[in-house]
């Protein structure tokens, strides 16, 4: 706590009171312009700082009226003349923050009478106590600006959400804002020391260009670190709405009440998450391209003005590459039909294999060929980990060999229909066990005819007999 002098002037009237609306404000638009004088002390040194009333029943004279007055940290409740709860206290300071007035985010939607209001409100006053107080022609800045209740109520509710979140949405440093205090006697008022705000977006990159395009969703619960440019830690929060606006909004960031100075961001990617590449097209699309390193999530180091609000912060998500897995193997001529590949058998080419998921959706065609100089085989590759069944296509002439006759890597898979079972690849899987026997059909028959000598010999002119039923009957159990 330290002492100094302040007086206050507003832009509704010039310091010599001949008439109204004739000052420039100074700083971001607000209630009241506090002017600090004789100050020692380093975190609030003389100049002109923006201020908003407190207790809306205490007067408080203009410039060139001065007080000697004490200030307090803004974010404690005990520095608040019995004036407000800690909630109250964090509701406004986040208030402050957002540069209502002055932020090109909120395109001049809010003016300070609605900021002031809003305060009130916080504190538990009412629009007719407010309407009643006669503070119209300041709140009003001399009518140029137009209080609407409808704003200060919008600003109400989004303190209460923003707090209410338990986002750390609350400036972290204790003399982001004062509460002035001039003898005890008159007004105390809130001053902000620190404007300046870093922030903005986390989104899934879906398509993985490092740019942020229309449909790509943001991402909550995204941590998300602040650091000097020294590498100190200063604060963290987590990504969600950005309750400064009326829609509830996806991915959103901010750090608020920031001096002047350097500054690194750094975002946690979640489990099973990388960050796509960084400052894509050569950086030209910065208000819209991933700025988070892929291998330490920081940002560049960003310089802010006082009072600059940089919103170009961002950090794009894709899903993290697993070790992609392989399906495949060989078809061969199983030349003795006992569904074993035996010494001897001959590979095919020219086989269609086709890939299905599990679900039976298709996933890939290919034939089979040349493994070396080997004939016979095929393989699918860059595979999902994911549960996968096969389908052999047999060659006209040819049927399946017995399945599952035998150790599994050298029997044949393929049901009579060529389909394995279904089967599920692990990350990284090369499972080489998928193989499919053909066995060559063959043919038998000839002629019946009249054996009219009783010879057993067709001999010539004899005579074939038609319309014979001939039955075939298998040479063994199979």
């Amino acid at each position: 706590m330290s002492t100094f002098t302040i007086s206050v002037t507003s832009s509704a009237t010039n310091p010599q009171g001949t008439g109204f609306g004739q000052q420039a404000d100074q700083g971001a638009p607000s209630f009241w312009d506090v002017h600090v004088s004789g100050s020692s002390d380093s975190l609030i040194p003389n100049g002109v700082y923006d201020g908003y009333c407190l207790d809306p029943y205490a007067e408080i004279g203009f410039h060139p009226t001065s007080y000697v007055a004490q200030n307090a940290a803004g974010n404690d409740a005990n520095n608040f003349l019995s004036l407000a709860t800690q909630t109250q206290v964090d509701e406004i300071n986040w208030l402050l923050a957002q540069n209502f007035t002055s932020d090109p985010k909120y395109g001049g939607q809010f003016n300070f009478g609605e900021v002031q209001a809003a305060i009130w409100k916080i504190l538990g006053h009412t629009d007719i106590e407010i309407s009643a107080l006669g503070f119209d022609q300041f709140l009003s800045d001399n009518n140029r600006n137009t209080v609407s209740a409808a704003d200060s109520n919008f600003l109400v509710s989004s303190a209460h959400a923003a707090i209410a979140s338990g986002n750390y949405v609350v400036p972290t440093d204790a003399f982001f804002s004062t509460v002035i205090d001039p003898n005890g006697t008159v007004q105390p008022l809130i001053l902000q020391l620190q404007k300046a705000k870093l922030g903005n977006y986390v989104w899934s990159d879906t398509d993985a260009d490092g740019i942020q395009d229309a449909g790509e969703a943001g991402v909550d619960n995204v941590i998300v670190e602040l650091y000097d440019n020294n590498g100190t830690f200063i604060t963290s929060t987590v990504t969600g709405d950005d309750f400064s606006t009326a829609a509830v909004e996806q991915g959103y960031y901010q750090f608020t009440g920031l001096k002047a100075g350097d500054y690194q961001v750094k975002f946690i990617a979640p489990t099973g998450q990388v960050f796509t590449s960084q400052d894509a097209n050569g950086n030209t699309q910065d208000a819209v391209d991933n700025d988070a390193n892929a291998a330490t999530g920081f940002s560049q180091i960003v310089t802010l003005a006082g009072g600059e609000s940089n919103q170009t912060i961002d950090a794009g998500l894709v899903p993290e590459l697993v070790p992609l897995a392989s399906l495949g193997d060989y078809v061969w001529i199983d030349s003795n039909n006992d569904g074993q590949q035996n010494d001897g058998n001959t590979g095919m080419n020219g086989v269609t294999v086709n890939l299905y998921k599990g679900d039976g959706t298709f996933v890939a065609s290919t034939v089979t060929a040349d493994n070396g100089s080997n004939p016979g085989y095929y393989l699918f590759s860059n595979l999902i980990p994911g549960d996968y069944k096969v389908e052999f296509i047999k060659p006209a002439g040819y049927a399946f060999a017995k399945q599952d006759l035998g150790a599994d890597g050298s029997d044949s898979d393929a049901n009579s229909n060529g389909m394995t079972i279904v089967t599920t690849l692990e990350s990284g899987e090369n499972d080489l066990s998928w193989d499919a026997g053909l066995v060559q059909l063959a043919s038998l028959g000839d002629r019946l005819w009249i054996d009219s000598n009783g010879n057993g010999q067709q001999d010539d002119g004899a005579t074939g007999i038609a319309g014979r039923t001939v039955t075939l009957i298998g040479g063994g159990a199979d």
